[in-house]
C-alpha cells in the first residue's frame, strides 16, 4: 500500500514539473530596426525609459497574461555586464503610461516568459533564473 501511494506521488510531482517546463516560453527574439524597434523607441522616448531610449538598443515582446497584451522586452549593451546585455521588460499601466517591471535593468543573454509562479502567474526567466512580481516590481525568486 505504501509503495502504491509513494509511486502516486511521484507520478503526480513528475507531471507537475513536466508541466512547468512546458509552459515556459521560448527566448525573446529581438529586433534592432524596423516598424516595431521604432515604435518600441518612441513609447521609451515618451515614457522616460533610459534603456529603451539608447541608440544600440534591440527590442523584443513577450506575453506575461492571457489577455491580447504584451510587453516591450529591450536589450542593450553595456560595460556593466561582463556576458550579455542590460535587459528590461515594459509594460503600460492602466493609466496610460509604459512603466518598467524591474527597479534596474539586469545583465543577461536570454530572456523569456514563464513558467508560472505559484500564485498562477507567470515570471520572467532571465538565463535561468525566475523573477515574479512582488510590489512595484519583479523579483528574484530564491
Amino acid at each position: 500500500m505504501q509503495k502504491a501511494i509513494k509511486t502516486i506521488v511521484a507520478l503526480m510531482l513528475g507531471s507537475c514539473l513536466l508541466s512547468v517546463t512546458a509552459a515556459t516560453a521560448g527566448a525573446t527574439r529581438f529586433s534592432c530596426s524596423g516598424s516595431k524597434a521604432d515604435a518600441a523607441r518612441k513609447i521609451s522616448q515618451q515614457n522616460n525609459l533610459k534603456l529603451g531610449m539608447n541608440p544600440k538598443a534591440c527590442f523584443g515582446e513577450m506575453k506575461l497574461t492571457p489577455s491580447d497584451r504584451r510587453q516591450i522586452v529591450v536589450a542593450a549593451p553595456s560595460s556593466r555586464c561582463k556576458t550579455g546585455k542590460l535587459l528590461d521588460v515594459y509594460d503600460r499601466s492602466r493609466a496610460g503610461p509604459y512603466y518598467s517591471l524591474f527597479a534596474q535593468p539586469l545583465c543577461g543573454t536570454k530572456i523569456s516568459a514563464g513558467p508560472k509562479s505559484p500564485y498562477g502567474d507567470n515570471m520572467i526567466t532571465i538565463d535561468k533564473h525566475h523573477y515574479m512580481s512582488k510590489g512595484a516590481h519583479f523579483v528574484r525568486v530564491k
